[in-house]
């Protein structure tokens, strides 16, 4: 019976430890890869009431592939915004009325990151730690969870805020050009 208990105590104390690097790394691959190959996906963010946003926030990225990006946000002390990218165009909504201008690769691939460019600091089973693309430091992190079978993140959380990844792959989810768009390039 010793033993036993010694081998069941053994089996539990490596089930704990936390993931390897390379297993950390192997997540992180795995998870940006089926960001990257979801047809689309919105990811729905809710910040509480802080300082620089007293009332709270909230954010929503809609990704639609291969190279439609739409982010809405409200609570803003400087007001709501509405920007949607599509191909190296990017619309911006003020006051009713869009502009479009063409940002270069750089700016674009800017943008993406901060959707697709997962950071994994420590992984478990059916859960990672990544750094807050949000955070106001380095050290900020979400804890999520994700799923197993495909890699998708699905929530994460920490003191500050709520993240909801979800309607992967759903062919109602959209992102067209605004009608009208006033050209703004220099």
């Amino acid at each position: 019976m010793r033993t036993f208990v010694t081998v069941a105590f053994l089996a539990v104390a490596i089930l704990a430890l936390p993931a390897s690097a390379a297993d950390t790394a192997t997540l992180q691959s795995n998870v940006r890869a089926a960001l990257r190959s979801a047809k689309s996906f919105v990811v729905d963010v809710k910040i509480k009431p802080m300082p620089v946003a007293p009332l709270g926030a909230s954010l929503e990225w809609t990704v639609v592939a291969p190279n439609r990006f739409r982010q809405v946000t409200h609570g803003d002390p400087s007001g709501d915004d509405d920007t949607i990218i599509i191909g190296r165009d990017v619309y911006g909504n003020k006051h009713g009325a869009w502009d479009v201008q063409t940002w270069d690769d750089h700016l674009v691939t800017g943008f993406e990151e901060g959707v697709f460019d997962v950071r994994i600091v420590s992984a478990g089973d059916g859960t990672f730690v990544m750094h807050d693309a949000l955070g106001r430091s380095e050290s900020d992190t979400l804890s999520c969870t994700y799923d197993k079978a495909t890699y998708r993140p699905l929530t994460c959380a920490n003191a500050g805020k709520t993240v909801t990844y979800g309607r992967y792959d759903d062919p109602s989810v959209t992102i067209p050009a605004p009608a009208h768009a006033k050209r703004v390039d220099q």
